[in-house]
C-alpha cells in the first residue's frame, strides 16, 4: 500500500497472471537451496511483537515466527484448526469455547497452554499496557474495567482490574471468551496474529523480548537482533502445526525506500520484492520469467481529520471527494482501478457504486462547497517521504482540489511513522493516505476497525453514535446473509459522513528469483513464506 498506515498482510489476494519463473539469483540467506531473502519496503521494525503490531511489516514477521489458533486454507477458502483443536460458539454465539491441540510448546521449551492465551489476551487488553490491538478485546466482557474513559490521545492510567471478566480458564487446553453480546464473525477473527500468545517470561517482561522474541510458529531468530539489522530465520523443529513453510531459511531486509528495493532485486541480492507504483509500467520487461500479479483485497483512501472542526461539515468532505478524478488518480498509480466504496471488491457484502459522493463532477464540488460556506485557510496535504511516490500523489489530489475547488492547498512530507504518531496524538494538520486489508475475510473487519469509535485503525479519530449501533446489531445476528445486510448499512452511515474517501484498490505485483516460486492462492494471497523452491 501506498498509505502512511501500514496494512496486515492478511489479505486475500485473486490471482491474475504470472511469469514462469526464471529470474534473478537472489542467493541471500546464506545461499541455501532453500533459503531466501525477503524484502520489505518499510523502515526497520522497532521490535518483534505480533500483540502489539497491525502494520503490514511486523505482520509479515510475526507470521513467520507465530502460528494462529486458526487459518483460512489456501485451497478452499475455509477456515481449519492450527493450533485450535475446536472453536466451538453456544446457540447466540456469545460464549465461545476453545481448545488447544495437545503437545504443542513455545520455542524456549514452555508447554503451550490454555492459560497462555488467557494472561496474553488480559495483557494486551489493559488500556495501560498501550499496545496496538488492544482494541480488539473490545467486545469481550469487562472490556471496559480495564479502559477507563481517557482523554483523546492519551493513553489510559494502570486499573485495579487487570483481567478480562469474559476470560476463563476450564481446563489445561481449554479456555472460554464471553462477548459483551452475541458476534457471530468471532470464530473468523482468531486467525488474526495479533491474538497470538506470549510465553510466561515474556510475559512478565515484554520490553526485555521485544528484540529477542519467543514464538510458537514455524521460524525462530538466528542470533542476536536489533532495530536496522536484517531479521533471519531458521526452521524451528518444534514446530508441529499444519502445513509447515518449505524453506530452512528465511531473512527479511527492510529497505525503506521501494525503489531501493525493487533494484536490489534486479542485482540479484533479494528473492522476493513488492513491485513499487513507479514500477508498474516496467516490471513485466524488467523480469519477465519472475512475476506475480493479483488483485488486492486492500483499499486505499484519504483521510480526513475529524479533530479538526475546519472538517466538521460533511458537504466539505462531500465536495473534497467529488472534486477528484479517480480514474486518473488509478492511471496515475497504475494496476488500479477507481474505489465505490469502503470494502474491497473480492469481499462478500462489496456493493458497485454504494458511494454516492465519489463520482468525479466539479460543478456539484463546487457548489456543495459553497454550501458548506468554503474552507478557512490553505488545505495541508501530508504524504510519506519515504515512498517515492508519495509527494507524487499528495500533488495530484492536491491538484484536483485547487483546480476544482480553488482552494489554496500545500504538502507536507515526514516519515511514515512521524505522520502516523501526529495523527494518534490529533496533532496531525491536514488530510493524509491510508490504506487497509483484512486480518479476516469479512466485511466486518472494514468497518469495525477504521469507522467504530473505538476501533483500533480509526486513523480518522471518527465517531458515530448510529453507525457503532448498527455495527453491534450486525454482530449479534447469527444469520450470516442478514448480517451482511447490516454491515452494509454501517457502511452507508460511513459513506454519508466520509471520514475516509475511498479512493482505489491496487493490483499487487511482485518479483521473485529462479530458486523460489511463491505460493499464490485466491484465498489468502502471494505469500513468499510459503515459496516452493526449485
Amino acid at each position: 500500500m501506498t498509505g502512511v498506515v501500514g496494512v496486515s498482510l492478511g489479505l486475500a489476494l485473486v490471482l491474475g497472471a504470472c511469469g514462469d519463473g526464471g529470474s534473478g539469483s537472489g542467493d541471500g540467506a546464506g545461499g541455501g537451496a532453500k533459503s531466501a531473502v525477503i524484502a520489505i519496503a518499510a523502515d526497520p521494525l522497532e521490535y518483534i511483537n505480533p500483540l502489539n503490531e497491525n502494520g503490514s511489516p511486523g505482520i509479515q514477521v510475526a507470521q513467520a515466527m507465530f502460528a494462529p489458533l486458526v487459518a483460512t486454507d489456501p485451497g478452499t477458502g475455509k477456515t481449519v484448526n492450527v493450533l485450535a483443536d475446536s472453536v466451538t460458539p453456544d446457540k447466540a454465539s456469545q460464549t465461545w469455547t476453545v481448545k488447544l491441540k495437545p503437545g504443542n510448546t513455545f520455542q524456549n521449551g514452555q508447554k503451550l497452554t490454555a492459560k497462555d492465551y488467557v494472561d496474553s489476551w488480559n495483557l494486551t487488553a489493559q488500556g495501560s499496557t498501550a499496545w496496538k490491538n488492544n482494541g480488539f478485546f473490545s467486545k469481550v466482557e469487562g472490556y471496559e474495567a480495564l479502559n477507563p474513559p481517557t482523554p483523546d490521545g492519551a493513553t489510559p492510567k494502570p486499573t485495579s482490574v487487570k483481567t478480562l471478566s469474559g476470560l476463563k480458564l476450564v481446563d489445561e487446553l481449554t479456555f472460554s471468551v464471553k462477548l459483551k453480546v452475541p458476534f457471530s464473525q468471532f470464530g473468523l477473527t482468531l486467525q488474526y496474529l495479533g491474538l497470538a500468545p506470549l510465553p510466561e517470561e515474556v510475559r512478565k517482561d515484554p520490553d526485555a523480548y521485544k528484540r529477542k522474541p519467543i514464538g510458537n510458529g514455524p521460524f525462530k531468530l538466528d542470533g542476536a537482533w536489533n532495530p536496522g539489522d536484517d531479521i533471519k530465520l531458521v526452521k524451528w523443529d518444534g514446530y508441529k502445526g499444519p502445513s509447515a513453510p518449505e524453506a530452512d531459511a528465511l531473512t527479511y531486509r527492510f529497505i525503506p525506500n521501494a525503489d531501493t528495493a525493487y533494484n536490489e532485486f534486479l542485482a540479484g541480492t533479494v528473492d522476493f520484492v513488492d513491485v513499487p507504483p513507479t514500477k508498474v509500467k516496467t516490471f513485466k520487461t524488467d523480469a519477465p520469467d519472475g512475476w506475480v500479479t493479483a488483485e488486492s483485497s486492500g483499499a486505499n483512501y484519504l483521510t480526513i481529520p475529524a479533530w479538526d472542526a475546519r472538517f466538521k461539515n460533511p458537504k466539505l468532505r462531500h465536495a473534497i471527494s467529488m472534486a477528484i478524478d479517480r480514474k486518473a488518480m488509478a492511471d496515475l498509480v497504475g494496476l488500479s482501478t477507481p474505489s465505490s466504496g469502503l470494502i474491497a471488491p473480492d469481499i462478500n457484502g462489496y456493493r458497485a457504486d454504494a458511494c454516492k459522493y465519489c463520482g468525479f463532477d466539479a460543478t456539484a464540488a463546487k457548489q456543495l462547497l459553497q454550501e458548506a460556506g468554503g474552507f478557512s485557510g490553505p488545505l495541508n496535504i501530508n504524504y510519506n517521504t519515504t515512498s517515492a511516490t508519495g509527494q507524487i500523489f499528495a500533488e495530484a489530489i492536491g491538484n484536483m482540489l485547487r483546480q476544482n475547488l480553488g482552494l489554496e492547498v500545500k504538502y507536507t512530507g515526514k516519515q511514515g511513522s512521524e505522520i502516523t504518531t501526529l495523527a494518534d496524538t490529533r496533532k496531525l494538520d491536514g488530510l493524509r493516505f491510508s490504506g487497509w486489508g483484512h486480518d479476516y475475510p469479512s466485511i466486518e473487519d472494514y468497518l469495525t476497525p477504521m469507522f467504530k469509535s473505538s476501533g483500533d485503525a480509526n486513523f480518522a479519530g471518527y465517531a458515530n453514535p448510529a453507525l457503532d449501533a448498527v455495527l453491534a446489531k450486525g454482530d449479534a445476528e447469527p444469520d450470516q446473509d442478514k448480517a451482511v445486510k447490516l454491515y452494509q448499512q454501517a457502511e452507508d452511515i460511513a459513506l454519508e459522513d466520509l471520514p475516509l474517501i475511498p479512493l482505489y484498490a491496487k493490483q499487487n505485483a511482485y518479483l521473485h528469483s529462479a530458486k523460489i516460486e511463491p505460493r499464490v492462492s485466491k484465498y489468502t494471497g502471494v505469500q513468499a513464506l510459503y515459496s516452493t523452491f526449485n
